[in-house]
């Protein structure tokens, strides 16, 4: 199934390891549809290098450079607002070290109706028929923080952390003013929905289970991190209160 032409942000921080530029390379030469955009945040190994090599004889490929590390969130919401800005209907982002596959933007795209659902969020349910390979850790943790998360909102979501998300940008308004948040702002997105749209905002979001995800070290979420999510999701929740 052919899909619309699409930008992906990769947000980077200290990726120069993690990068997958070979299956990125790949993918993108069988979809000319596609854009990478890579944001460098403010790194201090040699990612901008790195990045630069791979691009410059790449068009399909842009990059955007933050001085200074302002954090996921804040890489993320410029990398979607400068792909809006370059006229692209549809701006995604994933995560560097390609933990969900490229491929799944046609299974993401697939299984939405996307005149009616500007917000496409990738979830990682594990069920006959996919490869989701997930530490127990990671499992029961994000099983705990989706209860905090749904409850929270009223609405039952599954799985908003995992770095595969697409946005229309008839949602762009809800991405002009920085995130509260460093890495929650996958919360945030869906809270400025409710915010600005109510409880018919649910409408406006399709959950699609991926077909593949994998575990990939070198995260910089660390194990205390994880310990801190509560307090942090709920720090969240109040500072969205009208």
């Amino acid at each position: 199934m052919a899909f619309p032409k699409t930008c992906i942000v990769i947000p980077c921080y200290n990726e120069s390891e993690r990068l997958e530029f070979t299956s990125i390379l790949q993918y993108i030469k069988d979809h000319s549809q596609v854009q990478i955009l890579f944001v460098n945040d403010g790194s201090t190994d040699n990612t901008s290098q790195v990045i630069h090599d791979f691009i410059k004889n790449n068009h399909q490929c842009s990059y955007l450079d933050l001085e200074v590390n302002q954090g996921k969130s804040e890489a993320v919401r410029h990398g979607l607002n400068w792909g809006w800005n370059e006229g692209f209907e549809w701006v995604g982002f994933w995560d560097a070290d390609m933990a969900t596959p490229l491929e799944e933007i046609e299974w993401l795209f697939n299984y939405s109706n996307l005149e009616k659902q500007p917000y496409i969020l990738g979830s990682r349910v594990a069920r006959l028929g996919s490869n989701i390979d997930r530490t127990m850790f990671r499992h029961y943790s994000g099983r705990i923080f989706a209860t905090l998360i749904s409850y929270g909102l009223g609405w039952k979501v599954h799985d908003s952390q995992c770095g595969a998300k697409l946005i229309h940008v008839s949602l762009k308004e809800l991405f002009e003013t920085p995130f509260k948040t460093k890495w929650l702002f996958d919360v945030e997105i869906l809270l400025r929905i409710k915010n600005k749209y109510g409880t018919t905002g649910i409408d406006l979001c399709q959950e699609v289970p991926i077909r593949k995800w994998r575990d990939v070290a070198g995260s910089k979420i660390g194990t205390f991190d994880f310990i801190k999510v509560p307090f942090q999701i709920w720090k969240v929740f109040n500072s969205y209160k009208k």
